[in-house]
């Protein structure tokens, strides 16, 4: 059971118990504060801005997005769609970290509906550590995929660093996105 003001669930062991296939990892500098950056992060229907509609790439962008009215808070439960270069997914996540100012986080049950091969089920985690700086804040992101129900090609080990600085490339766009739309809470 959760205890009140909790900023973290423990994870469960589907994510405990099972190492990831593959890591992202990404660092962004931004001018605004790290309350800024959290309360962007905290409103997930943002995530649909900076990560969807403002995208750099329209084929790994969010589509849809359905979340409480309100910054989020750990147990929370918030869905959404997207688009990917070999098709289309559909996401149930789980807020697992919300501790403002310093870190946020979710666990994300994906299904992508790929083109040409059978649907892959994944578990993704992406948490969220905002570091205070100079003149802002450092936005440090981690990304973990755990495949469920089969491996596909592009995380092969031969595979996996292309698609590690590929998937970092994109997430570095978003990310930018993020920082801006915190810059412009204080603007």
């Amino acid at each position: 059971m959760l205890e009140p003001n909790a900023t973290e669930l423990p994870q469960d062991a589907a994510t405990r118990d099972v190492p990831p296939r593959l890591t992202f990892r990404v660092t962004v500098r931004t001018t605004a504060t790290p309350e800024a950056v959290y309360e962007v992060l905290a409103d997930l229907r943002t995530h649909r801005t900076w990560a969807g509609e403002d995208a750099p790439r329209k084929d790994f962008r969010l589509l849809t997005l359905e979340a409480p009215d309100r910054p989020a808070i750990a147990g929370d439960r918030f869905s959404s769609t997207g688009a990917n270069s070999v098709g289309s997914f559909s996401d149930r996540s789980v807020v697992m970290v919300a501790d403002p100012g310093r870190r946020f986080g979710h666990d994300t049950e994906a299904t992508l509906v790929r083109k040409h091969r059978p649907t892959w089920n994944a578990r993704f985690t992406h948490r969220y550590t905002i570091r205070p700086t100079d003149d802002g804040a450092a936005i440090d992101y981690v990304g973990e995929v755990r495949p469920r129900n089969y491996t596909p090609f592009w995380l092969f080990p031969g595979m996996g660093p292309g698609t590690r600085v590929m998937v970092q490339r994109m997430t570095r766009g978003n990310m930018e996105n993020l920082a801006r739309l915190a810059e412009g809470l204080a603007g």
